[in-house]
């Protein structure tokens, strides 16, 4: 059983080089590499729900050691930086306890941010700040004043709503990339390499029609086939012993 687990969790944070995941480290290597001076580090990831985005966020920081914070909705702009100044210490501190005013709290991330310019802040779920700007702001503001890279990920509408917002927001990012449905050549790439059942080229046809372009979709698809090949104990299904079966499926 924990054998089984732990194959589960490995899969799950596996990071396959599909078309989204290539076109997000050329967005992060293009800012990382900006003339830190002159342009301040923040840039956009957005799109529809089930592409991938936590995932490549998720392990990029675990791989890279960056900094991964996930907003939730009614979050105030003290709650999120309290939460920014306990990662920004947890590793040399575990036990710290973050007080202070909220303005304290700001300089205390600040001063940390100016020491090490090499920090990178991703914030998920950006879209419950658009209800508070000055969340934000305060992004802003952290961005403006130290040589920190910040990568705020949001939904679809993230790129639009922030358009919609005046310069002050807008006019700092510098780097956009937008994931997209998934192609059939990604879909094979993720079912190849994340599959433990062989499966024939029209049987993953059949899934990348029934995906609508989601990971999330392609992974229960795998899930499933998982399952039909552990009751048939078959390393290996084609199309026509089980189309009847995976028809059925609701991903």
């Amino acid at each position: 059983m924990v054998e089984k687990e732990r194959k589960v969790n490995m899969k799950i944070h596996q990071l396959i080089e599909i078309e989204n995941v290539k076109g997000a480290n050329r967005f992060l290597k293009n800012l990382l590499e900006r003339t830190r001076t002159e342009i301040v580090g923040l840039g956009l990831v957005y799109g529809r729900p089930g592409l991938g985005k936590t995932r490549w966020t998720t392990r990029t920081a675990q791989d890279n050691g960056y900094i991964y914070q996930r907003l939730e909705s009614n979050i105030t702009t003290k709650d999120f930086l309290r939460e920014l100044l306990f990662k920004l210490v947890c590793k040399e501190m575990p036990y710290y306890d973050v007080r202070g005013t909220m303005n304290e709290i700001y300089n205390q991330i600040l001063d940390i941010l100016q020491r090490n310019q090499n920090l990178v802040i991703i914030i998920d779920e950006i879209d419950y700040a658009f209800a508070n700007e000055r969340i934000l702001a305060t992004i802003r503001d952290l961005a403006d004043q130290s040589l920190a890279t910040f990568v705020i990920v949001g939904m679809e509408k993230a790129k639009e709503k922030l358009m919609r917002l005046n310069s002050h927001y807008r006019d700092r990012f510098v780097a956009y990339y937008e994931f997209k449905s998934l192609n059939l050549e990604d879909t094979e790439k993720i079912i190849t390499e994340l599959c433990d059942v062989k499966i024939d080229k029209p049987l993953i046809k059949l899934i990348y029609s029934q995906c609508e372009g989601t990971m999330r979709k392609v992974n229960k698809y795998i899930d499933a086939i998982e399952r039909i090949a552990k009751r048939l104990k078959k390393s290996e299904l084609n199309f026509d012993e089980i189309k009847d079966i995976i028809a059925k499926v609701e991903a």
